[in-house]
C-alpha cells in the first residue's frame, strides 16, 4: 500500500487495465450525516493512482 497525509480516507482501491491501483479520497467525514448536519466537503475530489510493487492477485 501507499502512505500520505495527502492520502484523505481512501475507498475502493481497484486495479486498472494498465496495472496501477487506484482508489478516490472520499470527504466521507464532512457529509452531512457525520458533521453534525452540516455538508463541508468541497472539491477538488481526488482520484490516487500508484503502481504496486508486487505482482498483483485480483479478486483476492
Amino acid at each position: 500500500m501507499t502512505s500520505s497525509s495527502d492520502v484523505v480516507w481512501p475507498d475502493a482501491v481497484n486495479f486498472g487495465p494498465d496495472g496501477y491501483l487506484y482508489t478516490a479520497a472520499t470527504q466521507i467525514w464532512l457529509s452531512a450525516p457525520l458533521n453534525q448536519g452540516e455538508d463541508t466537503n468541497k472539491a477538488p475530489y481526488l482520484v490516487y493512482r500508484f503502481k504496486p510493487e508486487g505482482e498483483p492477485l485480483i479478486g483476492r
